[in-house]
C-alpha cells in the first residue's frame, strides 16, 4: 500500500518538528519576563523603631475571628514579630494593639425582574413546486422567551478601630479607624447557587482592612508579586502547540517589569484599539451563536434574514466578501460588513483572550499605583472579554479596597457585568468616543 508523498511529508514534518517544539515551550516558560516585583515605600503614619507587638484586647462583633486574623497577618511580616505573652516594660520596641469593631453590617436584597432569551430555531416547511411534488425546505427563525430572572443585591460593610500605644500605656503612637465594604449582585439561579457564604466573604473583608491597617504602621516596604498575562498568537505551522504570547504585549510587559508603566500602559492600550486586520488563514463560520450576537447587536432585520441562507456554512478571507455582497445590499454591505465578519471570524476567541489579557494587566499597574477606579474599571473589562474567576475577583477585591459604601446608595445591577458597561473614570487613556462595547 502506498502513501501519497503529501501525506508522508506531512508525518515527517511532525516527527522532527514536535521535539523542537517542545523544547521552544519549555525554554519560553524559562525565560518569560511576566511579573511585577513592586515595593511599597511605607505610609507617612509608619511606627519607626517598633517591631514587636502585642493584642492587649480586641472588642465587638467577631473580634475572636478577627483577631485571629489580625495574629496571621502580623506573621506575614518579616520586620513585625507578633507576641504571644505580654512584653517586659523594659522593651522600648515592643508596642501594644488595642482593636474594636464598630460597624459589622451583611444584608441581602432580593429582586425579581422580567428578562427575554433569544434563539435562533430551525424548522421544516412543507412547500409545494410546480412539479406538484412537495418538498420540505429548512428555514430559521428567531424566538423570543420571557422569563423571571432573580437576583440578590448583597451589601457588606466593617468599621475597625485600631489604636497602639506604648507598654506601658501611656502613650498613643497611633490611631485610626479602618473601613471596607463590599456592594455585589448576584444574577441567576446559577450565580445564586454560588454565593459564598456571608462570614467567607466578611473574613475576605477583614484581611484586607488588616493588611492596609497593617501597610500604615509597617516602618519597612513592603513587596509586592503581579503576573502579568501573556495574550495568545499560536505560530500558524506549529499546529497551534507553540505560543510565546502576543508580541505587543509581551513587549509592553517587559517595560512594566522594568518599572517603565508609563509606556507598557500606552502598548497594552494599543492592543485594546489597534486597528483590526483579518489575517489570510481568517476563516468565517456563521453558527446560532453568531446569529444570535448579531441579533444582540440589533442588526436589522432586513440585513440578518437573508444571512440564514448560509447558516452553518465557513467561508475563506477570500470568499466573506463576495458571499456577504451576494446577499445583501450594497448599502447594508458598507454599513454593517465589518460587524458580520467580526462575530462570525473563527480567531475572534484569541482575539477576546488578547482583550482580556491587556486589560488586566492595565488594571494590575494600576491598581500597583493606587488609581482604583481605573483598576477597577479595566478588571471588569478583563472579565467582559474573557469571563474567568481571577479577573472579577480581582474587580471585588477592589472594591474591598475603596470601601465607599453608603446604605442610601443603590445597588441594583452592582455587579462586575454591569460595571463593564460603564464609561471609562477620568484618567483612562482613551474616552467614550472612541470605546466599543465587548
Amino acid at each position: 500500500m502506498r502513501f501519497p508523498n503529501s501525506v508522508f511529508r506531512i508525518n515527517i514534518l511532525r516527527l522532527f518538528l514536535l521535539p523542537l517544539i517542545l523544547s521552544l515551550l519549555l525554554f519560553q516558560s524559562g525565560c518569560s519576563v511576566t511579573e511585577i516585583q513592586h515595593k511599597i515605600p511605607p505610609s507617612p503614619k509608619a511606627l519607626s523603631g517598633i517591631n514587636e507587638l502585642y493584642i492587649k484586647n480586641f472588642k465587638g462583633e467577631q473580634s475572636v475571628l478577627f483577631g485571629t486574623i489580625l495574629i496571621h497577618e502580623i506573621n506575614q511580616l518579616p520586620e513585625i514579630k507578633y507576641l504571644a505573652v505580654f512584653p517586659d516594660n523594659e522593651k522600648k520596641e515592643a508596642a501594644l494593639i488595642s482593636a474594636e469593631v464598630l460597624r459589622y453590617s451583611v444584608k441581602d436584597e432580593e429582586e425579581v425582574q422580567q428578562q427575554t432569551h433569544i434563539s435562533l430555531v430551525e424548522k421544516e416547511v412543507l412547500k409545494e413546486n410546480p412539479t406538484g411534488l412537495n418538498v420540505i425546505s429548512r428555514t430559521f427563525e428567531f424566538v423570543e422567551k420571557p422569563y423571571t430572572e432573580r437576583s440578590i443585591h448583597r451589601t457588606l460593610d466593617l468599621g475597625i478601630a485600631f489604636k497602639i500605644t506604648n507598654i506601658a500605656g501611656d502613650k498613643t503612637l497611633y490611631i485610626n479607624q479602618e473601613n471596607a465594604s463590599l456592594k455585589q449582585s448576584y444574577v441567576g439561579e446559577e450565580s445564586i447557587m454560588l454565593i459564598p457564604e456571608t462570614i467567607d466573604e466578611m473574613v475576605r473583608l477583614a484581611q484586607l482592612l488588616i493588611q492596609k491597617f497593617l501597610y500604615r504602621i509597617n516602618p519597612e516596604p513592603t513587596e509586592r508579586i503581579v503576573v502579568l498575562e501573556k495574550g495568545s498568537q499560536p505560530v500558524p505551522w506549529t499546529m497551534g502547540f507553540l505560543d510565546f504570547g502576543h508580541p505587543q504585549i509581551m513587549r509592553s510587559n517587559h517595560y512594566a517589569t522594568g518599572g517603565r508603566y508609563d509606556l507598557a500602559l500606552k502598548g497594552w492600550n494599543y492592543v485594546l484599539f489597534e486597528p483590526r486586520t483579518y489575517p489570510e488563514s481568517e476563516s468565517f463560520i456563521f453558527t446560532d451563536n453568531v446569529y444570535t450576537r448579531l441579533k444582540k447587536a440589533n442588526l436589522p432585520d432586513s440585513t440578518l434574514r437573508p444571512l440564514l441562507e448560509i447558516h452553518g456554512k465557513t467561508f475563506s478571507s477570500e470568499e466573506i466578501d463576495v458571499v456577504l455582497m451576494g446577499l445583501i445590499s450594497n448599502q447594508d454591505f458598507e454599513r454593517y460588513s465589518q460587524i458580520i465578519k467580526a462575530h462570525s471570524r473563527s480567531t475572534q476567541q484569541i482575539d477576546r483572550l488578547n482583550l482580556a489579557a491587556a486589560h488586566f494587566n492595565i488594571g494590575a499597574v494600576y491598581h500597583l499605583r493606587n488609581e482604583l477606579e481605573l483598576a477597577a474599571y479595566h478588571f471588569a473589562q478583563a472579565n467582559a472579554y474573557n469571563p474567568d474567576e481571577k479577573y472579577s475577583q480581582s474587580w471585588i477585591d477592589i472594591q474591598h479596597i475603596i470601601g465607599d459604601y453608603n446604605p442610601f446608595d443603590t445597588l441594583i445591577g452592582r455587579t462586575v457585568e454591569t460595571a463593564a458597561k460603564l464609561p471609562p473614570p477620568d484618567g483612562a487613556l482613551l474616552q467614550p468616543a472612541s470605546l466599543k462595547t465587548p
